[in-house]
């Protein structure tokens, strides 16, 4: 009778484990794509980097990248196929996030959301955090959207 008790909290306790183990994989594929996205814009050559709301709305979310020798580019943040996945606009992309469903973007001034749903259903919000347009930028951009 002590054995078979043993037995059932054993397997109690490996189940419980084992959907821990699941879970907390979850979080740490998001942590990480937040981290190697976070670290992609703060190299240390980079000066300052800002949205690029023209280029940006609800399907990817655009970012200039200006570095400290003054060479800028841009790069898209998308949802493609299963994945999120940084791009430029010459190609070539790097995926962020695997196993997505479905992905929302919001782009602000200094900010920019992702809601994020997964194959299974989970949901989560990631936000990256920018530096603000510079005023040049923000009355080029005006100037191109009164162009149009």
């Amino acid at each position: 009778m002590v054995t078979l008790l043993i037995v059932v909290t054993l397997q109690g306790l490996i189940k419980t484990i084992t959907v821990s183990n699941h879970l907390q994989h979850h979080t740490d594929d998001i942590v990480f794509s937040y981290v190697q996205f976070n670290q992609f814009l703060a190299d240390e050559d980079v000066k300052t980097v800002f949205a690029f709301p023209e280029a940006s709305n609800s399907r990817q979310a655009a970012v200039e990248k200006v570095t400290k020798d003054g060479e800028s580019n841009i790069y898209l943040l998308t949802h493609y196929k299963n994945m999120i996945r940084v791009t430029t606009p010459e190609g070539g992309h790097m995926p962020l996030l695997l196993n997505i469903k479905r992905a929302f973007f919001v782009t602000k001034n200094r900010q920019i959301k992702i809601t994020i749903t997964e194959e299974d259903g989970r949901k989560s919000e990631i936000y990256f955090k920018l530096d603000p347009i510079p005023k040049k930028k923000e009355k080029n951009a005006n100037k191109k959207i009164h162009q149009v």
